[in-house]
C-alpha cells in the first residue's frame, strides 16, 4: 500500500495493497477543460479491505485512499500543482498572497474571494480559523481533547516539532479574507505542511468541533470540485460535480469508486472493461494490461514511495537478529519476481530524485553467510557446529540450518491481498535458511491500521510503504524515527538519531552541506548500524485505465485527481 507517508502508509498506506498506480506527471501536458455533458461516470476499483477510505474527517486522515477522497471535496490553502513538472511546485488554492514577518514566526495569508461551500455559503477567514482551531483540538495541542469521545488525530505528529512542541500557536482573523498564523518557533516546512490533506478547509456549520466526521452519520462539506454524496461499505463511494466550484469547469457529473471483494476481482473488472480506472494493479497482470488494446498502461519510471520491511525494535531487541534478517532477505528476487521488475532497490529512506538523495549510500545486500554469522553471534550455543557458509554451498550445513527454529515471529498479512501473501511467502523462505520461522498474522486493513496506531506491541514484522505528505526529506525520515511520532511503529528509541533529527529541523534550509551530512548520518545509523528496518524498494509509479480517458493526472506524489480528466471525443467508452 502506498503507506504513506506516507503509508502508516500507516497512516501511510501499506504498500501491500498494490504495487499500485500512483504516478508521476507527463511533462508538457496542460489541463484541458471540457464543458459539462450528459452523465459520465468514472468508476474506480478499490480493494474492499485494503483500498477503501478509512475515515471521512480530514484532520484524522493519514491513509492514501481517504486523502484521495477528501482532496476532491475540500480545498487546502496550498496544494502541489500536479501538472507542473518534476519540480512539483506548490500553488496557492484558497490562498492568493502571503507574507512572513521578520522573525519568520507569523504568516499572514490573503484568502481567495467568491468561493462557495457546497451548501452555497461563502468561504472566508472564519472557516480557516475554525479548521485550524479544530486541528489544535484533535491533535491535543490545546490539551482539551476528551479521550472518552475522541482519539488523537492520526497525523498529529506532523503538527509537532522535534521537541514535542506545537508548530502552530494560534490563528488570528484580521478581516474576512485576511488571516495570520502565529507559530511557536520559525518553521521552514510550515507552508508545505498546509498542503497536506489533514489541513483541508472545513465548513464550520457542518463540521462538529469536538468529534470526528463519521461515515453514515455526517456529510463532508468543502469548496472542492465535487460534492460528497455517500459511501456504502463494500459497494461504492459517490461524488457529484459542484457547479459553483471556483476553479475550472469539471467534465464529470458523477464519480463512482466501485469496491470489489478483493484485488484480483478488481483487476478482472478492469480487464472486463467494467471500470474506467484501476486503483491498484497486481504486478503479475501488467503484461496482460499492456497487451490489451483497450487499456492504457503508463509506467512513469519514477517513484516517491519508499517500501520497507518493518521490525519491532522493542520486541526484536537483539541487533544481531535484525542484522541477520537484513542480510538474509533476497532483495533481487523480490523485485524481479514478485514485483516483476517494476521497482528499483532501495538503499535509504529517500527515493531517487528526492532532495538530498545520495546515490552512493548503500544498505545491506543479500548474503546468507553474513546473516548466519549474525545468528551464530546471537545464539552461540544453539548453533554450535554450524558454519556461516552461503546458502547452496554445503547441503548438509543448509539442512541443519533449515531444521533449526531459533526464534519465531508473526508477520502481518492483509486479507484478500495476493501481493501480501506473495511477499510473506518469499520472506518465510529466506528466513528459514537462517533458523527463523514466521507465521501470518491475518487481518483486514482497518485492523492493521488500528494495530499500527494503538497496539504496536502486537507487531513483529510487516511490509509497509511510506510516501511524503509534503516534499521535504524531513517528512520522509522524521515520522518513522522520531520517538514521539505515531508512525514510529518500529518503536525505535535512539537518543543519537533524535539529536540529529532535531539538528536538521533547526538548520537553515540554505545550509545544504549540513543538511546533507545530517541526513547521511541519520540514515547510516538507522540502516547500517542499528538495522532498524529493511529498505526494500522504490516501486515504479504506473497507471492503468481505459483508453477513452484523457488528461489523466499522472503525478509522482501519488495524488489521485480527476478534476481535469474527460472522455476523449470519438473514442469508444466502456
Amino acid at each position: 500500500m502506498e503507506m504513506e507517508k506516507k503509508d502508516l502508509a500507516i497512516i501511510i498506506l501499506a504498500l501491500l495493497l498494490a504495487a499500485s498506480g500512483v504516478g508521476n506527471i507527463i511533462l508538457g501536458v496542460e489541463p484541458v477543460f471540457i464543458p459539462p455533458v450528459s452523465l459520465k461516470n468514472w468508476h474506480r476499483d478499490a480493494h474492499a479491505e485494503a483500498a477503501r477510505p478509512l475515515v471521512l474527517d480530514p484532520v484524522d486522515s493519514w491513509d492514501s485512499v481517504s486523502n484521495n477522497m477528501i482532496r476532491h471535496v475540500c480545498d487546502n490553502l496550498w496544494y502541489y500543482d500536479l501538472y507542473s513538472g518534476p519540480d512539483f511546485q506548490l500553488e496557492m488554492r484558497l490562498a492568493t498572497k502571503y507574507t512572513w514577518n521578520m522573525d519568520m514566526d507569523e504568516l499572514t495569508v490573503i484568502l481567495r474571494k467568491n468561493v462557495y461551500f457546497h451548501d452555497g455559503s461563502y468561504f472566508n477567514a472564519t472557516a480557516v480559523k475554525f479548521t485550524f482551531d479544530r486541528i489544535l483540538y484533535f491533535t491535543n495541542i490545546t490539551g482539551e481533547l476528551n479521550s472518552e469521545t475522541a482519539h488523537i488525530a492520526s497525523p498529529s505528529s506532523l503538527f509537532y516539532d522535534m521537541s514535542g512542541k506545537s508548530i502552530l500557536n494560534k490563528t488570528v482573523i484580521n478581516s474576512d479574507y485576511n488571516i495570520t498564523f502565529v507559530l511557536n518557533n520559525p518553521n521552514g516546512v510550515f507552508i508545505p505542511l498546509l498542503s497536506y490533506d489533514a489541513c483541508a478547509i472545513l465548513h464550520p456549520a457542518t463540521s462538529p468541533t469536538t468529534r470526528y466526521l463519521e461515515f453514515g452519520k455526517d456529510i463532508l462539506v468543502g469548496t472542492g470540485p465535487f460534492e460528497y454524496v455517500h459511501y456504502i461499505a463494500g459497494e461504492e463511494l459517490k461524488f457529484k460535480r459542484f457547479d459553483l466550484y471556483w476553479g475550472p469547469t469539471t467534465f464529470w457529473d458523477e464519480i463512482i469508486w466501485v469496491f470489489y471483494p478483493d484485488d484480483l476481482t478488481a483487476n478482472n473488472a478492469m480487464l472486463g472493461k467494467e471500470i474506467d480506472y484501476l486503483g491498484g494493479c497486481i504486478p503479475s497482470l501488467i503484461p496482460t494490461f499492456q497487451a490489451d488494446p483497450e487499456i492504457t498502461f503508463v509506467n512513469m519510471n519514477t517513484s516517491t514511495t519508499y517500501q520497507y520491511l518493518g521490525m519491532n525494535n522493542k520486541k526484536i531487541n537483539n541487533k544481531n537478529i535484525r542484522k541477520a534478517i537484513a542480510y538474509a532477505y533476497n532483495y533481487s528476487y523480490y523485485i524481479e519476481v514478485v514485483l516483476y521488475g517494476f521497482a528499483i532497490r532501495a538503499h535509504q529512506f529517500l527515493p531517487p530524485g528526492f532532495p538530498y538523495y545520495n546515490e552512493s549510500f548503500r544498505a545491506p545486500e543479500y548474503n546468507t553467510a553474513i546473516a548466519r554469522q549474525a545468528m551464530i553471534n546471537a545464539f552461540p550455543n544453539e548453533t554450535l557446529g554450524l558454519t556461516a557458509q552461503l546458502y547452496g554451498e554445503n547441503g548438509t550445513n543448509d539442512a541443519a540450518w533449515l531444521a533449526l527454529s531459533l526464534v519465531s515471529y508473526d508477520i502481518l498479512e492483509i486479507e484478500g491481498s495476493i501481493l501480501s501473501q506473495e511477499m510473506n511467502t518469499v520472506l518465510a523462505i529466506d528466513l528459514d535458511r537462517i533458523g527463523i520461522d514466521i507465521s501470518a498474522d491475518l487481518m483486514d486493513f482497518h485492523t492493521l491500521l488500528d494495530v499500527m496506531v494503538n497496539d504496536k506491541d502486537r507487531l513483529n514484522l510487516w511490509f509497509a510503504g511510506w510516501k511524503p505528505d509534503y516534499l521535504d526529506p524531513f517528512n520522509m525520515v522524521e515520522p518513522l524515527l522520531n520517538n514521539i511520532s505515531i508512525s514510529n511503529t518500529i518503536q525505535l528509541q535512539d537518543a543519537q538519531i533524535m539529536q540529529w533529527l532535531k539538528d536538521y529541523e533547526e538548520t537553515n534550509p540554505d545550509n545544504i552541506t549540513k543538511r546533507a551530512d545530517l541526513l547521511w548520518k541519520i540514515q547510516n545509523r538507522a540502516i547500517n548500524d542499528l538495522y532498524v528496518e529493511l529498505p526494500l524498494c522504490y516501486p515504479w509509479i504506473y497507471y492503468v485505465h481505459h483508453k477513452s480517458l484523457g488528461n489523466v493526472c499522472y503525478n509522482n506524489m501519488g495524488s489521485y485527481w480527476v478534476r481535469d480528466s474527460y472522455y476523449i471525443p470519438g473514442v469508444s467508452t466502456i
